[in-house]
């Protein structure tokens, strides 16, 4: 029991330190001592009227009566004297029975309700300034912690302005973010931007919905130690309203009209936009900020990232739609500046490209003034011989369209893998697949022998090249060749023995690379990855109240969130029965594999690219020519009342895989089909969760691969290659291209027929047929 001394002694040193306090902040000193009225009464230590009667009760005054008369004030106003005497009684009060860390504290939580009523007044102010507004964020967060928080209805509506000046102006993505992101929050995202101190501008969505996402988890996961820790890659960020001054600076703002032009104009002239940015000049205040960072960075790889206002918001994703590029970022500091200043250009450039356009057409945003800002970032990974790469990375999904089992739920998550960099995730590239996992059963697989595993594991990864200064693909033996020093590789790779495929029994792998195949089986067998990667998308799903779609990549130590936004969905079709009294001789094509449900009716036009005549093509020239006849065939064609049938995979970044066409050249069409032979090797990617695919999705562009070698599936090829072409009719310029591009008039060819397609996800079967109903 504390004596009576040691109780005078504390009760001096608390009177001491609330002293200090209002000789500190003597503007604030009416404030200070109306907090700790509130204080004490809050506890029923005291309450105000107890107080106020003590103070008056010194003044010889009789205590108030308190009258029940609803039209009387039940007390009078306090006169000075009673003002002091009441500030006089509270003091004693909390030195009796507060503590110096409460005394501390509530001044605390005093000083930040001021800050946030000056960051208020300086978000409200019509014309603020980037350099106003950032110093008095710097301001807040210089402020220590303390105990005490401010309620969440103080500073929810400055969350929302920081959120509106520095990351999005879009009202669903605001409403997310101010439950999460703190003003200290904004405090690291000031010191990284770059741009004008006495302009603003924002970061764009890409870098909003990576911060806001990362906050998400990093708030769900604090206090504990989960399996590969969420984090964020040291990110820079060029502020949007930076393209603005590049395009004055350069006198380039005749471009910003481009948008009107027909696709075609935009197609030709775009390879000259590209070269006139990428050699503008900056302003010397960019150019100085820029080379301060990669004075910090050092020789690390980087990543030069789109983050456009438009991107990555809700129903909008412009998933692929703007330039991003890779950067080894070696040499002197002022070849790695001019590569960074022409990799910010031509992501500049990438906004007058037809397929961003085209895009913004498609979801009437043509008139909206687009402003592109950049997200540098150090590109997640360790160095590995010559080559600088993550363990792994990849695309998870928080609903599965792709269900090759009836053990999959769409609402379990799909991820799709892959060693090294996550391009091969997000991109068709290459003739090998990612690893596809549901994420309710994970070592399901689509794959039913080891030789099918073997045949379409990952082979080729993307690095960078830290001796030739560049992105390139690499073979993954000829890497592991150099070096096995690959976090994580036990968990990534499986070894070959005598016929069949064993994961390392340790983290120690004695093997010859060539008996090593990606599988990741270790990771989803020995390790929580699976439920790791299905508890964030369901967190972060409950966030922003709608499905979601994440990149990331792990470099055995962390799991780095890259971005996050909605998911596309596809609008659901409801249940469809395939008719079985079809004749013969009105079937098209029928399929049994991958398959999603869905409807249609009425397609006038087939429009298809002749696996073997696409294979006989000699030049690369050709290949994209044909690609771009394509683009103009979709925009002559009626909406909608056409399909596309064709070798391998549309869309491919490696032509020999399949046409290289671009979202341009495709979004009018009704369905996508790609045909798989096993003679000429065009193998269909099943590509759910890359970039073309979310293009499918919002478009409502059905997608269906066929196996016509398949003795289950009927492929009326007879049809396809012996009807009238309509090609000279549609485009006469380009009959040169008539013995490998068909377009049938179904129609003209069948009396009147068009043609229907039904396919039924649940049964994994669809059927085309001519129909004169």
């Amino acid at each position: 029991m504390m004596s009576e001394t040691s109780k005078l002694k504390r009760e001096e040193e608390i009177a001491n330190r609330l002293a200090h306090h209002v000789r500190e902040r003597p503007h604030l000193t009416e404030h200070i001592y109306r907090e700790l009225l509130i204080l004490l009464h809050r506890r029923v230590i005291a309450s105000i009227d107890t107080i106020q009667d003590e103070a008056r009760s010194r003044l010889g005054h009789d205590s108030f009566e308190v009258s029940t008369d609803p039209n009387l004030a039940e007390r009078d106003r306090w006169d000075e004297a009673e003002r002091q005497l009441v500030e006089s009684v509270t003091r004693d009060y909390a030195c009796k029975h507060l503590s110096e860390a409460d005394i501390d504290d509530l001044i605390n939580l005093l000083i930040k309700r001021e800050e946030v009523r000056s960051l208020d007044n300086v978000t409200n102010q019509p014309s603020v300034t980037f350099r106003e507004l950032a110093d008095q964020v710097q301001r807040f967060c210089e402020l220590p912690l303390g105990e005490t928080l401010l309620p969440p209805a103080e500073v929810l509506g400055t969350r929302v302005s920081l959120t509106r000046h520095f990351l999005s102006d879009q009202l669903e993505f605001i409403g997310i973010a101010k439950n999460h992101l703190r003003i200290r929050d904004f405090d690291d995202i000031t010191r990284r931007i770059v741009g004008s101190d006495d302009s603003m501008g924002r970061i764009g969505g890409k870098a909003g919905g990576m911060i806001l996402a990362h906050r998400i988890l990093a708030n769900a996961e604090e206090k504990k130690d989960p399996f590969l820790p969420v984090a964020m890659p040291e990110s820079y960020y060029l502020r949007s309203d930076v393209v603005l001054d590049f395009l004055r600076l350069n006198r380039l703002d005749e471009y910003q009209s481009q948008k009107y032009k027909p696709i075609e104009d935009l197609t030709r002239e775009y390879p000259l936009i590209r070269g006139v940015f990428r050699n503008g000049d900056f302003p010397l205040k960019i150019i100085h900020g820029l080379r301060r960072i990669l004075e910090g960075i050092g020789h690390h790889p980087l990543i030069v990232r789109s983050s456009s206002l438009l991107e990555d918001r809700y129903g909008t994703a412009f998933s692929g739609k703007y330039a991003s590029f890779f950067l080894a970022n070696q040499g002197d500091l002022e070849h790695r500046l001019r590569a960074l200043l022409g990799a910010i250009a031509e992501v500049y450039a990438s906004v007058l490209a037809p397929d961003p356009i085209e895009y913004r057409r498609e979801h009437h945003l043509l008139d909206y003034v687009e402003e592109m800002a950049v997200l540098i970032q150090k590109v997640i990974g360790v160095q590995v011989g010559d080559y600088f790469l993550p363990s792994f990375a990849g695309v998870a999904f928080s609903r599965n369209e792709y269900r090759w089992s009836p053990r999959i739920k769409r609402e379990d998550g799909l991820v799709r893998l892959v060693m090294g960099l996550g391009t091969r995730a997000v991109d068709r590239s290459g003739p090998e697949y990612p690893r596809m996992v549901a994420l309710g059963a994970p070592t399901l697989r689509t794959e039913s022998t080891v030789q099918e595993i073997k045949r379409y594991a990952q082979q080729t990864l993307d690095v960078i090249d830290m001796k030739k200064n560049r992105l390139r693909p690499v073979r993954c033996h000829d890497l592991l060749a150099q070096s096995m020093d690959v976090a994580m590789l036990d968990k990534i790779v499986s070894m070959q023995r005598d016929s069949d495929l064993y994961a390392p029994p340790g983290h120690y792998i004695d093997a010859d690379p060539t008996d090593l195949y990606i599988t990741f089986d270790k990771l989803l067998r020995a390790t929580p990855f699976a439920q790791r990667v299905r508890d964030m998308l369901s967190t972060l799903e409950d966030a922003y109240g709608a499905p979601v779609d994440m990149e990331f990549a792990c470099d055995g130590q962390h799991f780095y969130v890259l971005q996050c936004r909605t998911q596309s969905q596809a609008l659901d079709a409801g249940p469809v029965e395939i008719p079985e009294d079809i004749p013969e001789d009105r079937i098209i094509f029928d399929a049994q594999r991958y398959v999603r449900t869905g409807l249609v009716h009425g397609i006038a036009h087939i429009v298809f690219v002749d696996p073997a005549a696409y294979d006989a093509i000699p030049t690369r020239q050709q290949r994209v020519a044909l690609a771009r006849l394509i683009g103009r065939i979709n925009h002559k064609l009626a909406r909608r009342s056409f399909i596309l049938i064709g070798p391998g995979r549309w869309g491919s970044n490696d032509i020999r895989l399949g046409v290289p066409i671009r979202y341009a050249d495709i979004n009018h069409c009704r369905m996508l089909i790609e045909v798989a032979r096993d003679n000429n090797g065009f193998v269909p990617e099943v590509s759910f969760g890359t970039h073309f695919f979310q293009d499918l999705v919002e478009a409502d562009i059905h997608y269906l691969p066929l196996y016509p070698d398949d003795a289950a599936n009927r492929f009326n090829e007879e049809f396809l290659l012996r009807s009238p072409n309509s090609l000279k009719d549609i485009a006469p310029d380009d009959r040169e291209f008539e013995d490998m591009l068909r377009v049938i008039d179904i129609p003209r060819t069948t009396n009147g027929a068009t043609l229907s397609i039904a396919m039924d996800g649940e049964s994994d079967r669809a059927v085309a047929w001519l129909n004169k109903s």
